[in-house]
């Protein structure tokens, strides 16, 4: 009895070893972002990281029911100390890094050892979505005490710079995190991680609780450029890891049908747009541009917007008072086209010069810049 005991515990540790989550730090955040996280075909720009090297990385597992195989871990602390089993109830980093802004201004506190990926994206349907699961030490300890690490996926959309934050409960506005999400509030998205004998992924997982997979989902202008930010922080200190998986491939770009015609105007896939690109220190429109322009016009005067709102950029060479002067050109030779084209006086052209300062692409090489020569045209509702 005693040496079966023996092997029936040799045999659950090795079937046990053999399904471990495995962590790698070494990849660079340009090659997470192409390789593993986007999908389909859309178009990725600038990718930056800022954060510890050790924060980031490939997660992969072949743990049976799973819900994700393989992504990007971002965490609060390092990575790899996210691969059970969950043997510690307070695992905690401290590199004493900055915090970000948008997760102070969310959380209302100071954050600390921030974790930020970022890239600027084209998206070619009228919706984006992706799949992740946050997963926190701070359960179920913390809950309800404001010692909440925060993480947010911070969508803006560059023509208007209007932000929101994609990791939302579902069917609600509340932001993830502990106090939203967890054995007494929305409990149908959490799983509980501490006890061996109940708790699914306790084996491979050292978080103490989780979210099951959810998605995060906004509506979008195709053709319209968007910066996604996606940060998680610790709050108030730099105690107990957090982190949050985002699936593989699962960043994607589908258009989803209105539901009424009413939606029709509150939508922004329904909005005309375009973006009109330049040549090199040049305000004159091209042909193509031209042709763009003439398909706007088309659209605009079927829709009956309140206003046309007009945004000139430019790429970085030259100085930035060059620069705005020759945005603020380019602007004006939009509005006389429009014009021309049968809008003036019935709608409201607003001019906006911008010059270099919203870059949506790297200006380091010409393909970079020849995207930042551009002027952005957008209905107003």
């Amino acid at each position: 009895m005693f040496r079966c005991g023996i092997i029936g515990l040799s045999l659950f540790s090795s079937l046990s070893c053999l399904a471990q989550i495995s962590v790698d730090t070494s990849y660079t955040a340009e090659s997470l972002v192409r390789q593993v996280f986007v999908g389909g075909k859309t178009v990725l720009r600038t990718i930056s990281y800022r954060g510890s090297y050790q924060s980031i990385g490939l997660l992969e597992t072949e743990y049976p029911g799973f819900p994700l195989e393989k992504g990007i871990i971002l965490s609060t602390g390092k990575a790899k100390n996210t691969i059970g089993p969950n043997s510690s109830p307070n695992r905690s980093t401290a590199f004493y890094k900055e915090g970000d802004e948008h997760l102070d201004k969310l959380s209302g506190r100071t954050t600390y050892d921030a974790t930020v990926l970022e890239f600027t994206f084209l998206p070619e349907h009228n919706t984006i979505a992706f799949d992740y699961i946050f997963a926190s030490d701070e359960y179920p300890e913390y809950v309800g005490k404001g010692f909440n690490d925060v993480f947010a996926f911070i969508l803006t959309d560059i023509s208007t710079q209007k932000e929101q934050n994609l990791a939302i409960v579902p069917n609600t506005q509340l932001p993830v995190h502990i106090d939203n999400i967890n054995a007494r509030r929305n409990a149908e998205w959490f799983i509980d991680n501490t006890d061996r004998r109940t708790a699914p992924w306790h084996d491979i997982l050292e978080y103490d609780g989780m979210t099951k997979l959810l998605t995060a989902q906004a509506r979008v202008v195709p053709g319209r450029y968007y910066r996604i930010k996606l940060a998680i922080a610790d709050v108030d200190d730099a105690m107990l890891d957090s982190s949050v998986m985002l699936k593989e491939k699962s960043f994607r770009s589908f258009d989803q049908p209105l539901q009424a015609e009413a939606d029709l105007k509150d939508s922004t896939s329904a909005i005309p747009h375009s973006i009109i690109l330049f040549d090199w220190d040049s305000s004159e429109l091209t042909e193509e541009a031209r042709r763009q322009l003439q398909t706007f016009a088309k659209q605009v005067l079927t829709y009956s917007p309140r206003a046309i709102r007009v945004i000139g950029h430019t790429d970085a060479l030259g100085t930035s008072n060059y620069n705005e002067k020759l945005a603020r050109k380019r602007v004006q030779a939009v509005v006389n086209y429009l014009a021309s084209l049968g809008l003036r006086g019935k709608v409201s052209l607003y001019r906006q010069s911008k010059g270099e300062d919203e870059p949506v692409a790297s200006n380091t090489e010409e393909s970079g810049r020849s995207q930042n020569r551009r002027v952005e045209v957008w209905v107003e509702n």
